[in-house]
């Protein structure tokens, strides 16, 4: 199809009936999308019987097109079923039989579609291709005629606008200027008449609409404001375009927006003239720092801005209520003191809004007929002033408010945005101008305070001792505060009370003290919080409230005296009169009695620092005990073991002569040396003891949880009654279990499990939990004493071992845990020690359950019966030689070396050997060395260990289990006769 023309409706005519004509159809129809690609809209129907299928088709059911044409995609043809919903039943009284449905595009572009219909005959795939033929050759036609028919809309648009816009541009007068608008719009838009309508401009007397007319009403608005609106009127019927629609919108919105700029000329004029007058204020609000000035000249100011009767000033107060500070039109003693939502004013102060009531009586505001102002009803209390109208702005500054500035009129007054707007200025510019006169007078009561404050302390902090400080902190505490009775009340950690430490005014016992947690100051004490009561005679928690009602007390104050976050004492301030005080007021005091904390803990330092000087004299001369004591120690245990070797020959020797002497001359004499000897080796066993070298008493049968339960009784008065005194708790936890029955020394583990009870009530100066336990690991019996006190640093866990070491200054030894442990391993158990700083402590001790199997049990099958031959190593000659010279006066077969290599060279080349002797300590080799080469060689061999150093029991299992026997020097006939029977016996 050629393009000889743009004429849309010409080209969608002739595309119809070539289609109608191409495909033999009986009906044809073509929509096309809009202007704006959106909507389908039928532009041609041909060949329809029916004069309402035309209209059907131009106002389809809302949805696609082409699914309510045909339920195939498109292109497609298809027979019209018998059956038909609603939405379709015009094709059936079209006698429609198929349709055929093929889109219109150009260029990539959707266009619309064009639709064939038949009545008797079924369309077929040729008459499909026709149509594709038709629609692919007349697309290009469409959408030039369409790109024309939208220029030249735009055109026509644009000079409508343009004309609409000169002519708004041209004219202060808008309503003059509407009357042309109209005039224009409708001869534009094809309307008998065009009606415009504003708010600020008289609305003309609407037209009627002619029978079968038609009438387009369009809103002019801003925003979401509608001030107006523009009506069209025709005499045809129809819907009106969606071109026409659009249009009429555009101009109305041209014409709002010459409203809104003649409102904004009209308000910025109007603004210029309110400002100024706001300037003025501002600049007589801004020349002074006198609040009582600043609130006179507010009061003046919103009276002669907005013309109000009467006017007041409202001050929010530390109390919270909102105080008339300046009036104008009314006495100030007439106006009422109000909360944060009584009355209008209040409503203000709670909405942080503006609050306006044209008539109260008409409009009551909240509270007026239920809150009471005295002794009357709001509502009464305000009627009696004689207005009618209130007007309330409240005054915010930084977010904070700091009043209300209230304007009434004794009649009833209609609401006046820019009163409100006014008002609203005023209130912002006073508010801070408040704010800075009220932070000025505060400056300078702040100023007078903190005089007053350092010169009390000065006085105060100028001496150290208590009970001076204690008076003159009672006598510089009435003088700030302004009242004569003041107590100065000291915790006394003991008796969990606190104690009269000095006092101004009425007198009260000497003895006075309160129960910590008891009465006003016993909880401030506790809770460390500032108390106050504004009627203490009626309060019934008062417990002195007889004492109080007889001294005339009306008022209490207690204020927590801290140092370093520790409650010391109570400052209380008692007035006969009422009194509120205020929050800088309560700081002011704070801080003096936060001042009091720091000058009675100096004073607690200096006492505690002289105390301290003295114990650290008497520490340094124990610590030079302790050190000598500590070095003696370690020197009797070096020299337990030289001696044991000089005694060992020494008796040994004497006994041998003993069984070769007959001569009472002779023998009497020896027996002499023998005993003397014997007391030697006591000797050398205390010196052992003091060397903490631990020996086990008689082993009995046993169980830990009686061992704990006595620890815990015999402690009872240190983790209960002391700590109590101390003012602290120490919560004892006790976990036993059954089935922990060992062979053990009871005195000896209750000495042992008592010094760690001891150890962790001394870790516990706070108070904290204790807990005892006991249970069971395999074949060993535990039991565990676990606290919540102060624990111990790496460095210090890794020494609590050594004997003579000690974290608690002089009231210690730095034996208790060292001892413990000692007494553990003699019992062939283990103790560890787990601790961390700050999170306590946890010792475990760990013993051989009783019936347990012993690792050295039945390691060897025992020597020949009779005489032995046995190998003896000792280092030292004299010994190993009176040793040898006693085991052979028995019999026996002795062979002898000198060291570890040499015995154990001796044991290869001596096949029959029964027993090994050997010393425990010898150079380039000890006794477990010998010990454990005999095992490896013959497991069979009994060994026997020969030692001056006491008690073995601090070794190892397995080094244990090399070991069948031990014999300690000085070494007896008697001694070692029993060791080699047992070996006999086995």
């Amino acid at each position: 199809m050629a393009p000889d023309t743009l004429d849309l409706d010409l080209v969608v005519r002739r595309l119809a009936g070539d289609g109608k004509a191409r495909v033999s159809a009986d009906a044809v129809a073509v929509w096309l999308l809009g202007l704006d690609g959106s909507e389908l809209a039928l532009h041609a129907a041909l060949g329809f019987a029916r004069p309402s299928t035309a209209r059907t088709l131009a106002h389809r059911p809302f949805g696609r097109l082409a699914d309510w044409l045909t339920p195939r995609r498109v292109p497609s043809l298809g027979i019209v079923p018998a059956s038909l919903p609603p939405g379709r039943a015009w094709l059936r009284e079209e006698s429609i039989r198929s349709v055929l449905v093929v889109p219109l595009a150009a260029g990539g572009i959707r266009l619309g579609l064009l639709a064939a219909f038949r009545r008797r005959r079924p369309f077929t795939a040729r008459h499909l291709a026709a149509a594709r033929e038709i629609a692919a050759a007349g697309g290009p036609a469409i959408h030039a005629a369409l790109r024309f028919a939208e220029e030249r809309e735009h055109v026509e648009r644009a000079e409508i606008l343009l004309a609409v816009t000169q002519t708004l541009a041209s004219t202060s007068d808008l309503p003059a200027a509407l009357g042309e608008i109209a005039h224009r719009t409708a001869a534009a838009l094809g309307a008998e008449c065009c009606e415009i309508h504003v708010a600020d401009a008289p609305a003309p007397s609407p037209s009627a609409v002619p029978e079968g007319g038609a009438e387009l009403v369009v809103p002019i608005g801003r925003e979401y404001a509608a001030i107006g609106s523009l009506r069209l009127v025709r005499r045809d019927g129809g819907e009106w375009a969606p071109t026409i629609v659009e249009l009429a919108t555009a101009i109305a919105g041209q014409i709002a927006l010459a409203a809104e700029n003649a409102r904004l000329v009209r308000q910025a004029e109007a603004h210029a003239g309110e400002l100024a007058a706001l300037h003025d204020v501002t600049a007589t609000l801004t020349s002074t720092l006198e609040l009582p000035t600043v609130l006179e000249t507010v009061a003046d100011s919103a009276r002669s801005l907005i013309g109000a009767q009467r006017c007041g000033v409202f001050e929010l107060d530390g109390a919270q209520q909102l105080v008339p500070r300046a009036s104008r039109g009314v006495p100030i003693e007439h106006l009422l003191t109000l909360k944060p939502g009584q009355g209008a004013v209040g409503a203000a102060a709670l909405r942080r809004a503006p609050f306006f009531t044209p008539d109260w009586r008409e409009h009551e505001p909240p509270g007026y007929a239920t809150d009471r102002v005295g002794d009357d009803v709001l509502r009464d209390a305000v009627r009696r002033q004689g207005i009618r109208a209130v007007l309330a702005v409240p005054l915010v500054s930084k977010d904070t408010l700091v009043g209300v500035i209230a304007a009434a009129w004794d009649d009833v007054h209609a609401y006046d945005e820019r009163e409100v707007r006014l008002l609203t200025g005023l209130a912002q510019q006073a508010a801070v101008a408040l704010d800075r006169a009220r932070v000025h007078t505060a400056a300078l009561r702040r100023a007078d305070e903190l005089g007053a404050l350092l010169r009390a302390a000065r006085t105060v902090m100028a001496g150290l001792d208590r009970d001076a400080t204690l008076q003159q902190i009672a006598h510089e505490a009435a003088g700030i505060a302004g009242t004569p009775h003041v107590k100065v009340l000291v915790v006394d950690s003991q008796t969990r009370t606190l104690r009269l430490g000095a006092i101004t005014g009425s007198p009260v016992p000497a003895d006075f003290a309160v129960p910590l947690g008891s009465s006003y100051s016993g909880r401030v004490a506790v809770t460390g919080e500032p108390l106050f009561v504004s009627d203490t005679a009626n309060d019934p928690q008062n417990n002195l409230a007889q004492r109080d009602r007889e001294a005339g007390i009306v008022t209490y104050l207690g204020l927590p005296i801290r140092s370093r976050e520790r409650v010391l004492g109570v400052l209380t301030f008692n007035t006969t009169m009422p009194r509120r005080y205020s929050p800088p007021e309560l700081d002011y005091l704070a801080s003096f009695a936060d001042l009091a904390g720091i000058a009675l803990d100096n004073a607690r330092l200096y006492d505690e620092a002289q105390q301290a000087l003295a114990d650290l004299r008497a520490m340094q001369q124990k610590l030079v005990r302790g050190e000598t004591l500590r070095a003696l120690g370690e020197l009797a245990g070096g020299a337990a073991h030289h001696l044991n070797n000089l005694l060992t020959i020494v008796v040994g020797r004497v006994q041998l002569l003993l069984r070769n002497v007959e001569d009472d001359r002779l023998r009497r004499p020896l027996a002499i040396i023998e005993k003397a000897a014997k007391d030697g080796a006591e000797v050398v066993r205390r010196l052992q003891q003091f060397s903490r070298t631990h020996q086990v008493g008689q082993l009995r049968t046993l169980t830990l949880e009686d061992v704990a339960g006595d620890a815990l009784g015999l402690t009872r008065g240190h983790w209960q009654d002391s700590a109590r005194a101390r003012g602290v708790s120490i919560d004892v936890e006790q976990r036993l279990a059954g089935a922990t029955t060992i062979e053990g020394d009871a005195a000896a583990l209750r000495e042992a499990v008592t010094n760690l009870v001891l150890n962790a009530v001394d870790a516990m100066p706070k108070g904290g939990r204790l807990t005892v336990e006991t249970r069971t690991d395999g074949d060993r019996a535990v039991l565990v004493v676990a606290d919540t006190g102060t624990g111990m640093s790496e460095h210090v866990r890794l020494k609590a071992h050594e004997p003579f070491f000690t974290t608690k200054g002089v009231k210690a030894t730095g034996l208790g845990l060292s001892v413990a442990y000692g007494i553990v391993r003699s019992h062939g158990g283990e103790l560890t020690l787990d601790s961390r700083e700050g999170r306590g402590t946890t010792v475990t001790l760990m013993l051989p359950r009783a019936g347990a199997t012993s690792p050295a049990a039945g390691s060897a099958t025992g020597p020949r019966a009779g005489a032995l031959r046995m190998l003896l190593v000792d280092d030292e000659d004299e010994v190993r030689e009176a040793l040898a010279e006693m085991l052979a006066s028995h019999g026996h077969t002795v062979l002898t070396a000198t060291g570890a290599d040499e015995a154990l060279e001796r044991l290869d080349a001596e096949p029959d050997l029964d027993l090994v002797l050997t010393d425990l300590v010898m150079p380039g080799g000890t006794g477990w060395d010998v010990a454990a080469g005999v095992k490896a060689r013959r497991p069979h061999v009994p060994v026997g260990l020969i030692t001056g150093w006491g008690d073995t029991t601090d070794v190892d299992d397995a080094r244990r289990a090399m070991v069948d026997f031990v014999v300690e020097k000085p070494v007896t006939v008697e001694a070692l006769q029993e060791a080699v029977a047992r070996v006999r016996e086995r």
